[in-house]
């Protein structure tokens, strides 16, 4: 009989440890707590959504740019004084961007490469606080009606100056964006976006829609470019946008370098003179790097974190981010693979342990996640209520699923897993262990981004794929793809799963501005996609990242865009 990896070799294996115990040498702060209090279970998604108390700090639609945050999170320091201008960064990144296309790229490594390159009408401040960008002001007359008065003056890269043309022409790209760009997370209520004068635009929509702000700050779909920048550029490797750093290069592979954009319209940033992403998959080289002054941040796993606490040259920061990992699958009609069995699912789901996983690949700093990650404001449902009920581990009633669904001897299955970041395939390697106490041979097969993405956003995957959810404006974007009304239910679950309940309060929630209401909707969402599990949600863990000590007023941004260096400077 096989007998479980312990942590200790797991990491062996994983060439996180040498012959000698790991240094625990930094004490970061706990995670933030988990909602404390959660619906009630329910066996079957056949009831109706229960009363739910306000959410505290919900991404709501506002008249005004100062409405509202997306989560609660862990508390923020603010901006220090004493900033300088000056000086050179060098930032690793774990995974290449892939190219810097502005519309439809689904892979958070995208906007890795392009985040310091583009703004958007709105932005989210370091504690997910909306505030002006290229809109000044933005209204909403009716329920029907989104107005956004834009800053006057706001030049691009190239020296022109952004028209209201131009706003109108970058949104309707959102929609249907060029290849490889993909229609994703678009707001399918617009139905038309004009300009009413030189300065204002008017967004029109089929019925109410309070997502639609959040989806603007949270900036990923939404750069504002020049119109018709496919024609003037080539979008894989080169870009024109109105963000703090202007792009020198971009080689695949290698590096992003940016300097900084004396026009932009914020004068208070940025403070660094040239920034360089580069791209470093090898964790043990980001150490090195970082440790010779070579880079001078990046991120890295918790035990590789805690190595270089006592390095007086250097900073270990922590913090929530938004990247919860999940088990996806294509359920189609006509495919009939064993996961088509709502049974197999929940098999997969109880034999799973998290906490192997947690203590395994994130050394015991990770909580469970449901579908809309913790940190999220008020819309997760609470771990206690995962842990004992949807998410718990229980072997037994697995085999039990197994044997009912008529797969008791189990099935050969692929995996497939992020290579880099690492931590996507280790957390894939831990759950085919496990998936072997009820017969599955799940194997694992790692690939680069480019691969998994395209596999992932056209559905042609055999499988099941372990990836990380990103940041999402909304609620809503968290589930929004179990939508038979949007782009991606086609190539994921047409003729093969699909919940008429959960439809129905996935489009009531986006009918109602109120957020209690809009609460209890998203709750039994959950409820019922926990129960049914197209998609297998596991845990969400800390991001660590390190720097050296001259990198001042960087922070782990909860979007996992790496925002703060838009703030950040050097001294010495």
């Amino acid at each position: 009989m096989a007998h479980p990896l312990t942590r200790r070799a797991w990491l062996m294996r994983a060439g996180l440890v040498a012959a000698g115990s790991l240094i625990a040498a930094c004490s970061p702060a706990p995670p933030a707590a988990a909602p404390t209090t959660a619906p009630a279970p329910a066996a079957k998604p056949t009831s109706a959504p229960p009363a739910a108390a306000a959410p505290t700090a919900p991404p709501v639609a506002a008249a005004k740019p100062t409405a509202a945050s997306a989560g609660a999170l862990p508390t923020q320091a603010a901006p220090a004084t004493g900033a300088k201008r000056g000086g050179k960064v060098t930032w690793a990144l774990d995974s290449d961007p892939v190219h810097l296309i502005p519309y439809g790229a689904v892979p958070t490594q995208n906007h890795w490469g392009k985040e310091f390159m583009y703004d958007s009408l709105i932005a989210w401040d370091r504690n997910l606080k909306e505030q002006p960008a290229l809109a000044t002001e933005w209204s909403a007359p009716d329920d029907k009606t989104y107005v956004f008065k834009l800053r006057p003056g706001v030049k691009f890269h190239d020296g022109s100056e952004v028209t209201v043309d131009d706003v109108v022409w970058g949104i309707k790209a959102q929609e249907n964006p060029p290849p490889p760009g993909i229609k994703a997370q678009y707001p399918a209520k617009i139905t038309s976006v004009e300009a009413v004068d030189k300065s204002t635009v008017k967004i029109s929509m089929s019925g109410p829609d309070p997502s639609v702000i959040g989806y603007f700050a949270w900036q990923r779909y939404t750069p504002v470019t020049p119109a018709n920048i496919y024609d003037k550029v080539n979008v894989l490797t080169q870009g024109i946008g109105t963000g703090p750093y202007k792009l020198v290069e971009f080689v695949p592979n290698d590096r992003v370098v940016y300097q900084r954009f004396a026009d932009h319209w914020n004068k208070d940033v940025p403070f660094i003179d040239e920034l360089t992403l580069k791209v470093m998959p090898d964790e043990q080289a980001r150490v090195a790097a970082l440790r010779s002054g070579a880079i001078d941040g990046a991120t890295f796993s918790p035990d590789v974190a805690r190595t270089m606490g006592n390095d007086k040259n250097l900073s270990v920061l922590k913090g929530l981010y938004a990247s919860h990992k999940e088990i996806q699958f294509i359920i189609k009609g006509p495919d009939k693979k064993p996961w088509n069995d709502i049974r197999v699912r929940q098999a997969i789901n109880h034999a799973t342990n998290r906490q192997d996983v947690i203590d395994k690949v994130f050394g015991g700093d990770a909580v469970y996640s449901s579908l809309i990650p913790p940190g999220y404001g008020d819309w997760p449902l609470a771990e206690a209520d995962l842990k004992s009920n949807y998410l718990k581990f229980d072997v037994d009633a697995a085999k039990k699923l197994m044997q009912d669904a008529g797969f008791g001897s189990g099935f050969e299955m692929e995996l497939q897993s992020i290579a880099a970041p690492r931590i996507i395939t280790q957390a894939a390697e831990v759950v085919s262990e496990n998936l072997k106490a009820i017969g599955i041979k799940a194997n694992v097969v790692p690939l680069e981004i480019g691969t998994f993405a395209k596999n992932n956003g056209d559905g042609s995957y055999g499988g099941g794929q372990l990836t990380a959810r990103g940041m999402r404006g909304d609620p809503n974007g968290f589930v929004s793809e179990f939508n038979p009304k949007t782009p991606i239910f086609e190539k994921w679950f047409a003729g093969g799963w699909q919940n008429d309940e959960l439809t129905k309060a996935l489009d009531d929630a986006l009918l109602t501005p109120d957020q209690a209401k809009r609460k209890a909707f998203y709750t039994r969402a959950q409820q019922i996609l926990l129960t049914e599990l197209p998609h297998i949600p596991l845990v969400q863990d800390m991001k660590y990242q390190v720097v050296r000590t001259r990198l001042k007023n960087m922070y782990v941004a909860y979007t996992d865009f790496n925002t703060g260096l838009r703030e950040a400077w050097v001294d010495g």
